[in-house]
């Protein structure tokens, strides 16, 4: 973990590549999320493209698990780097990818989610 001194000096894009790496993304991973290159997404982490365009920050920060303050070097405490909650935006891109998925699917898909975890446990018991 990052100290907060060091926080604060770190520029947007180290602290994208600290995250990234942190929860073991590729720059592939970021860029694919974010519709965009991975060279973009490594010349942003590198410094090349100095300023993020603001549309991309609320975005990237959700995907990094982070706030966009963090990115900006306006908060200094670096978010923990373990597992959370996936959106449900993100869980239609990973069952859909582009293709539309409307909310009535996307319950289904959670009913039918929680019936199979519920089947594993009873084996579980048995």
């Amino acid at each position: 973990m990052l100290s907060a001194r060091m926080v604060i000096h770190m520029s947007i894009g180290t602290r994208m590549k600290e995250r990234r790496k942190a929860l073991g993304y590729s720059a592939e991973d970021i860029a694919a999320r974010l519709g965009k290159s991975p060279a973009t997404i490594y010349r942003y982490e590198s410094g090349d493209i100095e300023k993020l365009p603001g549309e991309l920050l609320a975005p990237l920060a959700e995907i990094l698990n982070t706030s966009p303050a963090y990115l900006m070097g306006w908060e200094e405490t670096e978010p923990p780097a373990g597992p959370r909650q996936i959106t449900d935006q993100e869980l239609k891109f990973a069952l859909w990818g582009d293709g539309e998925m409307d909310d009535h699917d996307l319950i289904a898909v959670k009913q039918y989610a929680a019936f199979l975890k519920e089947q594993k446990e009873k084996r579980k018991l048995t």
